[in-house]
């Protein structure tokens, strides 16, 4: 009698669907929320980087903007993140640090000479450091130690390469 009963209990397929649905469907879960995760942080990268491109368009091309100080120029850089984001950015997501260099020769770790910055005609070099600082959507990454946030670094260099070539032609 027992023997039946256990056939029988082999050859019953009622529950079977639900019993795999309910091993799947967490692992389905858990790949469709990394995978929402993941999309949004490769978003808020590309936004990031296409802001601080926008925002320093403007540096480039304008050689009164290397002549402010460092904290209007970080002032100045973290309104234009915020503009140029489409709203993803606030300043709380970020934090701009501007490093200000005379001339290409400071900017290389040359220390400070009169008589060499005297004749050293290279312009002026900004260095610009944006730590990007995002809360995670889900919660699934802090059950796996990794934090409530990601974190990204951008970095920029401003300045103009001119060579006396150029002149020369000018004056031709």
């Amino acid at each position: 009698m027992q023997h039946t009963r256990l056939h029988r209990l082999l050859r019953e397929q009622q529950g079977v669907t639900a019993v795999e649905t309910a091993l799947i469907l967490p692992v389905l879960l858990f790949g469709v929320m990394m995978l929402f995760e993941l999309a949004r942080i490769s978003l808020m990268i590309g936004v990031g980087n296409l802001a601080l491109e926008r925002a320093l368009q403007d540096f480039r091309q304008e050689r009164a903007f290397y002549a402010q100080t460092p904290e209007v120029l970080q002032a100045a850089i973290e309104q234009r993140l915020i503009d140029s984001s489409y709203g993803f950015l606030t300043e709380d997501n970020f934090e701009v640090d501007v490093l200000a260099f005379d001339n290409l020769r400071r900017f290389a770790g040359g220390a400070a000479d009169e008589e060499k910055d005297a004749v050293d005609n290279s312009p002026p070099v900004l260095s610009v450091t944006v730590d990007l600082t995002q809360t995670f959507m889900t919660p699934l990454p802090a059950l796996f130690g990794l934090g409530d946030a990601f974190q990204y670094q951008y970095r920029q260099l401003l300045g103009s390469l001119t060579s006396d070539t150029d002149e020369e032609d000018d004056d031709e």
